[in-house]
């Protein structure tokens, strides 16, 4: 999934009850990236795919409890925008603005 849409992805993992889902992101964008831009996004996400496929239950379910959750938090708590690990502020998110 394109990281951009992380939290969105592990909101709708939790709804549906696969909370140790295992989310690997690719950098945003995809759309209009030529193809070697695609095959070395993709090559960047390999090892993570490959422990995604490797992992014990009890480990994904480890990573999975924080992976995006708390960028969604502060996303919505906060009128921040974030992507995978770093959040920037969107004054259009931001609370107080809000009427």
């Amino acid at each position: 999934m394109s990281d951009e849409f992380g939290p969105l992805a592990r909101a709708e993992a939790e709804v549906l009850g696969l909370r140790a889902l295992p989310l690997v992101a690719i950098p945003h964008p995809l759309a209009g990236n030529d193809r070697e831009l695609v095959a070395a996004k993709a090559a960047a996400i390999a090892a993570g795919v490959s422990a995604a496929l490797l992992a014990a239950q009890d480990e994904l379910e480890r990573a999975a409890a924080a992976e995006f959750t708390q960028l969604t938090e502060r996303r919505l708590a906060g009128g921040q925008l974030c992507v995978d690990t770093s959040c920037a502020l969107e004054p259009g998110l931001d609370p107080s603005r809000r009427a």
